[in-house]
């Protein structure tokens, strides 16, 4: 399976010819995942009328919308944290926030890669 480097050097991020973006966490514990649109309609009724207003207001369709936030890096979701943990987010960011939580839970498929024996590793996860 080949695999490219994807964003900057701050974000540990590789693509597959899969669709599977595989990263580390900031334990060393690998994992990947992967955008499944087909799961949308399991993004909450709240989310979806706040994303849809957004996504009209940008000029983008509700599932172009949903999946450029499901792509969201690491970087950028923790930078939108911390702006509203140090108090510099107003409520919207705050509520766009919680609503691309809420589209990475519904579109993610997300699996770890766990040691199997010794030298032999495995995915597992994944399925909802």
């Amino acid at each position: 399976m080949a695999l490219f480097r994807r964003g900057n050097d701050h974000d540990n991020r590789w693509a597959d010819e899969n669709g599977w973006i595989t990263d580390r966490m900031s334990d060393g514990t690998i994992f990947r995942w992967r955008v499944r649109m087909e799961r949308i309609g399991n993004i909450r009724p709240d989310y979806r009328e706040a994303l849809e207003a957004v996504a009209r207001e940008e000029g983008y369709t509700y599932r172009e919308y949903v999946a450029w936030a499901a792509n969201l890096t690491n970087a950028r979701m923790n930078d939108t944290r911390d702006r509203i943990r140090n108090g510099l987010a107003g409520p919207r960011e705050a509520a766009l926030y919680q609503c691309w939580l809420g589209v990475r839970l519904a579109v993610h498929e997300v699996q770890y890669r766990v040691e199997a024996r010794p030298g032999k590793f495995i995915w597992t996860g994944g399925g909802r």
